[in-house]
């Protein structure tokens, strides 16, 4: 038997330069598994990682494409595990599983069978999910717990208490895959929320539980969210990038003596405003005022309150955070509880195997309304 992949061999639009291939079905090592791909979703970060420069592909880490190196794109996968190698306990032959690998190598899951590490962060997959539901959970779920929890320090399971404080969120990009899941998983931990969108995508904002919508293409989304009634915020999140709010950050985080810990801008793009470039932490190396930015953000967290107040201002500032994913199996177990709760992952769309240029094409349309998915096996 054959392993069907897509792959490409030089930079550019996935769209434009992705082939058919074949390659032999991999064996699993010691502690690896094989995974037979039922569904594999698409993100950004694919054409960001498709379009980078040799430089950039070095310094971070991941493989450069070239005719003896063929890269195979996508991270996140749902499947039957098909083999085992030796020492894996936790997984046995014909497990339905998903996760998440990052694929900054050329492993990626548009193929039919994939190698991995068990370690991996990838899980049984819950009964409840169809593949492509399953395949487009793992890294805007763990994305958003990430920023919600992680960084913005809220509860995931709030008690009663928690609830009647009414805390709220403004989330940038509340129709994309990532805010329109923070949107929900906002509202599960008793969460207000605000959201941005254009009109076309106000009607499904609302739907997932944003009370408030301020569409970017007609108003002006900072002085909206000036006066918006939700404000100050607990957290900022931003899925879409720039720097539009960043100088109002005194007036629009929460400042609350009785939470100290909370109030932040967490961003998941960082200041650029290019889809096609790299964004996430990185950009923390190329955008010397986003660096500055979030080192004053730690100093003022720490900063003693009787400092001046011009002192503070010229070295300290509101939390700030340009976040990279740190996925986990244990957060990605979470999910079950966000699903009982109502929640999902919206889907764009889902396309065949063969129309994998088709899928990655409406993904670099910017249009896609939530996640672009490709189902590989039937």
């Amino acid at each position: 038997m054959s392993n069907a992949v897509w792959q490409y061999t030089a930079p550019g639009r996935l769209s434009t330069t992705l082939t058919a291939s074949t390659r032999p079905i991999p064996t699993p090592g010691p502690g690896e598994v094989v995974v037979g791909v039922k569904a594999a979703a698409l993100n950004p970060v694919d054409e960001q990682l498709a379009q980078s420069s040799p430089r950039l592909l070095k310094f971070i880490g991941a493989t450069e494409p070239s005719e003896t190196s063929p890269l195979t794109p996508s991270s996140d996968f749902a499947g039957v595990i098909t083999a085992v190698g030796d020492g894996v306990t936790q997984f046995t032959v014909g497990d339905e599983v998903y996760g998440q690998r990052f694929s900054a190598d050329g492993n990626g899951f548009l193929a039919e069978y994939v190698c991995i590490p068990a370690s991996a962060p990838f899980i049984h997959k819950p009964a409840g999910l169809d593949w492509a539901q399953a395949a487009a959970v793992p890294l805007v779920y763990s994305t958003v717990y990430d920023a919600l929890v992680v960084w913005g320090r809220l509860p995931f399971d709030p008690t009663d208490e928690d609830k009647a404080k009414q805390r709220t969120v403004l989330v940038l990009g509340g129709s994309s895959g990532t805010g329109s899941a923070a949107i929900q998983l906002a509202r599960k931990m008793g969460l207000r929320v605000a959201a941005t969108c254009s009109a076309a995508n106000a009607e499904l904002v609302k739907s997932l539980g944003a009370e408030e919508v301020i569409d970017y293409t007609t108003e002006d989304v900072t002085a909206r969210a000036l006066a918006s009634p939700l404000a100050p915020f607990a957290e900022i999140l931003d899925c879409v990038g720039g720097t539009d709010l960043v100088p109002h950050l005194d007036a629009l985080i929460l400042a609350d003596a009785a939470a100290p810990q909370l109030g932040v801008y967490v961003t998941i793009v960082g200041d650029k405003t290019s889809r096609d470039a790299m964004g996430g932490a990185v950009t923390n190396l190329y955008y010397p005022a986003q660096a500055i930015r979030t080192l004053k953000g730690v100093v003022g967290e720490y900063l003693p309150n009787w400092i001046p107040g011009p002192l503070r201002s010229l070295v300290a500032g509101k939390r700030y955070a340009c976040i990279r994913l740190v996925p986990t199996k244990d957060k990605l177990a979470t999910y079950e509880s966000f699903m009982a709760a109502g929640g999902k992952i919206t889907l764009d769309s889902t396309h065949e195997f063969a129309q994998a240029k088709a899928a990655y094409e409406r993904l670099e349309s910017g249009r896609a309304r939530g996640k672009v998915v490709v189902q590989v096996a039937k």
